[in-house]
């Protein structure tokens, strides 16, 4: 309890002496549990779902992209806010090199793996305002960019076109083809480079009026490219089993 004393005109008062090691205590916890969250805490992506969190569950997510529903079985899914299902503009996969394995908790380290000879594949849903068919992709974009129009020989019957320098896709080659389905193919491949030391090599495709199919892998994998494209598209075929809605018209248009 605070005392009063009167002396020289001047009024002193006394606190108790718990009061300083108090406030340090909790200066110290306070501060302690500031360093904690930041260090190890959820970020707001993680607490929100726009991190990527593989899930080992099977259960399907009904989804609605581009007018197309799909039952994704989870354990292929790569973000928790996505698996709330209907209608989104976007669905995120991954899966493993040959057959498509989906994420379970025995082939953690392999999905976890980012190296130039990594097995994961990464596919997506998109639903697209503005769809560009491959061909018109080739004429309007990047047929402005090649280093030249003579193409030399690819892997698997593939034409290699590499891009110039100077251009916005520097160190990549652009690969045409025609898949299974005599559709345009064409592969964007990044150049292993002291600063690209995993490259990639990436497909979108139509695959309805509004959506997209993209995937993309390492280089390494690219000799299996026709066996890579027949399985995603094979795979992403299943997921759409189900009937479309709003009369959408399910044809390829790529």
């Amino acid at each position: 309890m605070a005392r009063r004393n009167q002396s020289s005109d001047e009024l002193v008062q006394e606190r108790p002496a718990w009061i300083i090691p108090a406030l340090v205590f909790v200066g110290v916890l306070t501060f302690s549990g500031i360093f904690l969250y930041y260090y190890f805490g959820p970020t707001p992506g993680e607490l929100l779902g726009l991190d990527p969190r593989a899930s080992s569950a099977s259960g399907e997510v009904e989804a609605i992209v581009g007018n197309t529903r799909f039952l994704i079985p989870e354990h292929y899914t790569r973000y928790p806010s996505q698996r709330g299902g209907g209608r989104i503009a976007a669905v995120d996969m991954h899966a493993l090199l040959p057959g498509l394995e989906p994420y379970s908790s025995d082939r953690q380290d392999s999905f976890s793996d980012n190296s130039a000879n990594s097995d994961v594949i990464y596919f997506s849903l998109n639903e697209s305002a503005t769809p560009l068919s491959s061909a018109r992709r080739l004429k309007d974009i990047y047929s402005k960019y090649l280093e030249t129009a003579e193409p030399s020989e690819g892997p698997g019957g593939l034409q290699l076109f590499p891009f110039r320098q100077d251009s916005g896709y520097a160190d990549q080659d652009l690969l045409v083809g025609k898949d299974a389905e005599s559709r345009m193919l064409l592969l964007l491949c990044e150049r292993q480079t002291p600063l690209i030391e995993s490259p990639n090599c990436s497909r979108s495709l139509l695959i309805g009026p509004e959506l997209e199919l993209a995937y993309r892998y390492k280089r390494s994998h690219l000799d299996d490219w026709r066996q890579i494209d027949d399985a995603v598209s094979e795979l992403v075929s299943e997921f759409g089993a189900a009937e479309p809605t709003d009369d959408l018209q399910g044809t390829i248009l790529d």
